[in-house]
């Protein structure tokens, strides 16, 4: 089995820079990731090399003589429209080594040229327009003569937001997590964990809902603001703001498990003339896949103040609680709600439809389930082939993911949940871990015997974020 090793925070932390693509403000209205040769999904027909200085990150990709020799890079962009594309290289030659560059297999510049850049430790970028869709795209280099590619260094995707209407459809709004988007007038968060983000212009903010609920709201990375029992057109700017850009985020508050009222989304009301603008990008994507001590039951705000809300808050990842109170791993006859199933669905509703993972790709999954199997009667034997499902099907889901299966904090399917882990292991997928918490909970940070409070979720974050950190940049071999 494959355990997790230990790891400081400062260590994790920046191991998890370094294997993450890396975002510069350049101003109000466009904004610049820069993405890594050497970081994994960028994928070097060569070699990762060091021999030449004046390189950014690790190291850059000195690809093979030939025509054809490529370098792929997967570039994430928060709405679809024109981008420009700055690709930093040398070239110790006094030959041209042109390139084919192709956005998710469509060529949109033939034999872009990469001229002598005087030796191979002097450092030029070539920048073009290119159109990108909103998520994630697959930009690559492709050599058109036999002296190959220059020395590739990193790519840099510079942004330029377009106005925003604020309908639910606005590609300036990121639903983070699981949503219902079928109907195009009203999106639904499904699960605990799900929120909503962007930025917007102007001095006033509204939101249109359809009927009552209760919810949380953030502005310009304040405090989250609790309403209660509002409806229509909620105004959460009661005193307007100083003119100029401001960031919102939304997230309906979950009571045991199900939401209360009627989270549908209909969209904002800004401001004549104002806009919405697009959310600050996140580093990357944590799931939390649990029962009612990962949604927050009894904690102060429920899913906001829960350890996976506050893992990802502090690493600054987008993060999502797949969570319901009472949920057991394995669907029981007596109506358990079980996560070997419901793993796949857009919420925990019978009848919910799939979950489309093609709207985002997690980068680290983390596991708390089993503390409710026992009173269903689940059998330790079932218990571990539900789990060997449960892992296998979040693979197959997250390809890339570190998966995180933590030891229950009240010590159920221990065995089974070790075992499951090695099974995955043995059969080749080294990226999943056991995860031991024995001591994660003080002996104050308990509401009850079995749900944290403010001060247990805290202490248990602080184990958690250095570990999730230290498995945002590929694992090492």
């Amino acid at each position: 089995m494959k355990w997790l090793p230990k790891i400081s925070l400062l260590t994790a932390m920046t191991t998890a820079l370094a294997g993450a693509p890396i975002a510069f403000a350049t101003g109000a209205h466009a904004a610049t990731t820069r993405y890594e040769v050497e970081s994994a999904p960028a994928v070097c027909s060569g070699a990762i090399a060091s021999n030449h200085s004046g390189y950014s990150g690790s190291g850059f990709c000195d690809t093979a003589n030939a025509v054809g020799s490529a370098v792929q890079f997967t570039v994430s962009t928060p709405t679809a429209g024109t981008a420009t594309l700055a690709i930093r290289y040398a070239n110790g030659t006094t030959t041209n080594r042109p390139a084919d560059i192709s956005v998710n297999g469509t060529t949109v510049q033939s034999g872009l040229g990469f001229e002598g850049t005087g030796a191979w430790n002097v450092w030029a970028t070539k920048s073009l327009p290119v159109q990108l869709n909103a998520g994630t795209t697959t930009v690559r280099l492709a050599a058109t003569t036999a002296g190959g590619l220059g020395n590739i260094d990193y790519v840099e995707v510079t942004s330029t937001p377009g106005a925003g209407d604020g309908s639910p459809t606005d590609p300036n709004i990121r639903f983070v997590g699981r949503w219902d988007t079928r109907n195009s007038t009203a999106y639904v968060p499904g699960w605990a964990g799900a929120y909503l983000k962007t930025a917007f212009t102007g001095t006033t903010v509204k939101l249109k809902q359809r009927n009552t609920i209760d919810l949380y709201y953030s502005i310009d990375g304040g405090p989250d603001v609790y309403l209660q029992n509002v409806s229509g057109t909620v105004n959460l700017t009661p005193r307007p703001l100083a003119a100029g850009n401001h960031s919102l985020r939304v997230s309906y508050r979950v009571v045991a498990g199900s939401y209360r009222g009627d989270a549908v989304f209909q969209g904002l009301v800004l401001d004549p003339g104002a806009r919405t603008l697009p959310a600050e990008p996140a580093r990357g994507m944590v799931e939390f896949v649990g029962d009612s001590i990962t949604v927050g039951t009894t904690s102060s705000k429920n899913a906001l103040t829960a350890y996976g809300w506050l893992v990802g808050e502090q690493l600054g990842l987008d993060h999502m609680q797949v969570a319901q109170g009472g949920a057991c791993l394995v669907s029981t006859a007596d109506g358990c709600v079980g996560l070997d199933r419901r793993f796949v669905k857009v919420s925990a509703v019978d009848g919910a439809v799939d979950h489309d993972f093609t709207r985002y790709q997690a980068d680290v999954v983390v596991i708390n389930l089993g503390t409710n199997d026992v009173g269903h009667g689940v059998s330790t034997t079932q218990f571990q082939s539900s789990y060997v499902g449960l892992l296998r099907t979040i693979r197959s889901k997250y390809p890339s993911a570190a998966i995180l299966a933590l030891k229950t904090f009240r010590g159920r399917y221990v065995p089974q949940t070790e075992a499951a882990v090695q099974t995955v292991n043995n059969a080749g997928d080294r990226n999943v871990f056991f995860v031991n918490t024995d001591g994660w909970v003080p002996p104050d940070g308990l509401t009850d015997a079995v749900h944290p409070n403010d001060i247990g979720h805290r202490a248990i974050a602080a184990k958690l974020a250095p570990i999730v950190a230290g498995h945002l940049a590929p694992p090492l071999p």
